[in-house]
């Protein structure tokens, strides 16, 4: 079990998604923070050697690779495994680290911070590339926090160096079925922009489990460049035999 001490960064994060989308229509029943706090604490409780299993499909629509090229369909695996904490820049508090493995694919490492009640977003690198520079955002931005509701938001957060914005957004509380099995879900909503390249990334995270699906999409002046779909098929995480 993680401390309960890092409250600073959980008050940045509560404030950022602090606003709700407005609508005319009677607001349902409102769910109370507590009422979830109960089942999303701890919000991701992982040791060292934790690994999530992704069947992942890919789909490039034709025209895109060539002017004549055909549509690609493929299918593959993906392995997320946590690596503890690792130390990333000089005199800078060290950071959770997973490593993300995929045949064919660069190792990449995505860096956060995990507290009982939040997980927040750092950065990424390529572990294998040295003259590879790690992509930092410019303070933690909140991935997920325990209690969050739908219809609470984030504002853009750029990245350090780069023409690179994402914004969060949280759009249900659902379930989701997947190969490793059904889950109590927050699906979550990041848009943004890699420069001219719109991007969409649906994730269904379970609180206690962690990313059980997700969906990518990019764009070019609104045109689909390429589809990524990825579904758990297994995980050592106790927290999902439950």
């Amino acid at each position: 079990m993680r401390s309960n001490t890092a409250l600073l960064p959980l008050i940045s994060a509560a404030c950022l998604l602090s606003c709700e989308k407005k609508s005319d229509a009677p607001a349902p029943p409102r769910v109370q923070v507590a009422d979830y706090l109960k089942s999303d604490v701890p919000i991701l409780p992982v040791k060292e050697g934790d690994f999530w299993k992704y069947r992942v499909s890919v789909e490039i629509p034709e025209g895109i690779t060539s002017e004549s090229g055909a549509s690609i369909e493929t299918e593959t695996e993906r392995v997320r495994t946590y690596l503890g904490k690792v130390a990333v820049i000089n005199g800078a508090p060290p950071l959770d680290a997973f490593d993300v493995t995929s045949p064919g694919s660069p190792r990449q490492r995505e860096l956060v911070e995990i507290t009982d009640e939040a997980v927040m977003m750092r950065g990424s690198l390529l572990p294998d590339d040295p003259a590879a520079k790690p992509i930092m955002l410019e303070k933690p931005v909140p991935f997920v926090i325990a209690g969050m509701r739908p219809g609470q938001q984030s504002p853009k957060i750029g990245v350090t160096g780069g023409h690179v914005n994402r914004a969060l957004k949280i759009v249900a509380r659902e379930k989701v079925s997947t190969p490793a099995g059904e889950f109590d879900s927050i699906r979550l909503l990041m848009t943004g922009n890699d420069g001219p390249v719109d991007i969409h990334r649906t994730t269904w995270f379970v609180p206690g489990v962690g990313i059980v699906k997700e969906e990518k999409t990019r764009y070019a002046n609104e045109k689909l460049l390429v589809r990524e779909t990825s579904e758990l098929i297994e995980t050592n995480v106790s927290a999902a035999k439950h």
